[in-house]
């Protein structure tokens, strides 16, 4: 059976993406293994002075066991990636962008000589080319035209650096659009149906 990890960043109460979430796992629990990361209760660690100079200074072999220790969040989370077949990412939108809790998630799985690496020659190379990423957005505001955002772009950059190939489906306008809502949310659903579908053929 396939190996799925949903990381979920859904902190508002009544969250629409939170609906998505609920939607997918409805539909796919029987298909795959879930592991399900709940970034709003297990935060990733921030890449602050104590862990990124570990990182940026010394190859994994030569950490310490205070080294480690301090890594073990960082750890854990790229090796969820590592360990799964399909990664559901799902998030809101803040400010255009992403939320800063689910950067810190992406900073954390774009590792060196882990998930991408330098080839000489090739330049970098993604290391997790046997993956699929579905990625659920929510947005108040209609970024489906010419609108300017960058939260699909940097996730589906990062998720290709690494070797991930993406899809997303996208909810947005329910702010913007209250008397279009459920219509919004239940053609996404019908969206993460046909992904389904089409991922655990």
């Amino acid at each position: 059976m396939t190996k799925t990890l949903i990381v979920s960043y859904t902190p508002r109460i009544g969250s629409y993406t939170k609906q998505l979430v609920d939607e997918f796992i409805k539909l796919a629990s029987n298909k795959t293994e879930i592991t399900f990361l709940d970034l709003t209760t297990s935060p990733p660690d921030l890449l602050l002075p104590d862990n990124l100079n570990i990182i940026w200074s010394k190859d994994e072999s030569k950490y310490t066991k205070k080294e480690k220790k301090r890594l073990s969040n960082h750890t854990q989370l790229t090796q969820q990636v590592l360990d799964a077949d399909i990664i559901v990412l799902a998030s809101p939108m803040y400010n255009f962008s992403l939320p800063a809790t689910v950067k810190a998630w992406i900073d954390a799985i774009v590792v060196n000589n882990k998930t991408f690496a330098f080839v000489e020659g090739v330049g970098f190379k993604g290391l997790c080319t046997d993956k699929k990423a579905i990625i659920l957005a929510v947005a108040g505001g209609d970024y489906s035209s010419n609108q300017e955002e960058y939260f699909s772009s940097t996730i589906k950059k990062n998720f290709e650096y690494i070797g991930i190939p993406s899809k997303q489906v996208s909810a947005f306008g329910v702010t913007q659009y209250p008397e279009n809502r459920e219509v919004i949310i239940a053609n996404a659903k019908k969206e993460i149906s046909d992904l389904i579908d089409s991922y655990y053929a």
